[in-house]
């Protein structure tokens, strides 16, 4: 497994950032122009990237193994079954990542429990923990004056594609019973979406990160996850937001060396456009 020092971080996340910005950015407006069904661009803008991604993910890990032995691809791409205390660390992340105030309450007690349980003289980590979670939760107060930063116009392609994510409609198919679709959507978004990403950036990408930037490879790796989404970040407080749980993933995953926790926490931050299908399926 080679390091990935700047050169390497800055390929590695890219080439992914541009192929993205090329797709939302370039490619769907046009297939939009063109009278392509949405269900059709979201194939081909989501669903194959980020297939390609959990692919590249694992050409990548057997590449580094020289084998494509299943358990050596599992410890390669940190997929070994988890510890007690990991578990605990995926709880808090998934709390964080969801939010609200029962979520957050969640997030900072099973951390505080995972760190009990570690028994780490770090004593200050906790409180840094708290301080991370105040700074999420009134980070709004920033939002009208980091929204006046803006990267690309939002309206036509870009709102139009998000406005089909429920309640009434997926991809411009009508969601009122048809349990097919949030179904669908589960399984697309478990295997391609936190699949793709977690594999790719947690379980090959962190790994060698580390090698290259040792305690605080975390910090460059949250840093750039989250300008690798620069392409659906309309505004520079959507950039801030984002930065703020990608640097309590990328934490928790160099910590824990697993990439369970960002599994588990990735799917309950996506968990709302699930929750917004299956509330338009049921509408009566």
């Amino acid at each position: 497994m080679k390091p990935a020092g700047w050169v390497a971080t800055i390929l590695l996340f890219g080439v992914p950032a541009l192929v993205f910005g090329f797709l939302f950015h370039w490619l769907g407006p046009d297939l939009w122009q063109q009278g392509t069904s949405w269900w059709r661009i979201f194939q081909v803008l989501l669903v194959l990237p980020l297939a390609l991604m959990l692919v590249a993910a694992l050409a990548g890990a057997t590449l580094d193994l020289g084998s494509v032995s299943l358990k050596s691809l599992r410890q390669r791409l940190r997929l070994t079954l988890p510890s007690g205390i990991v578990w605990l660390w995926a709880v808090a992340l998934s709390g964080f990542m969801y939010g609200g105030n029962w979520a957050d309450l969640l997030a900072v007690a099973a951390s505080w429990l995972a760190l009990w349980k570690e028994k780490t003289s770090q004593k200050w980590l906790f409180a840094a923990i708290l301080l991370g979670t105040l700074v999420k939760r009134n980070a709004a107060i920033l939002q009208p004056t980091l929204q006046s930063v803006k990267f690309f116009d939002s309206t036509g392609f870009y709102s139009e594609f998000f406005s089909h994510f429920g309640p009434t409609d997926f991809m411009g198919l009508t969601l009122q019973g048809a349990w097919w679709i949030p179904f669908y959507y589960a399984v697309v978004m478990l295997v391609c979406n936190i699949g793709g990403e977690e594999l790719w950036w947690r379980g090959y990408v962190l790994p060698r990160q580390e090698l290259a930037f040792g305690r605080t490879a975390w910090l460059v790796h949250g840093i750039a996850w989250s300008a690798f989404h620069l392409f659906m970040q309309p505004t520079l407080w959507d950039t801030v937001r984002m930065a703020i749980t990608g640097l309590a993933l990328s934490f928790i995953a160099q910590r824990t060396r697993s990439t369970w926790p960002g599994i588990v926490g990735h799917s309950f931050g996506n968990l709302p456009f699930f929750l917004s299908l299956v509330k338009g399926v049921t509408v009566h």
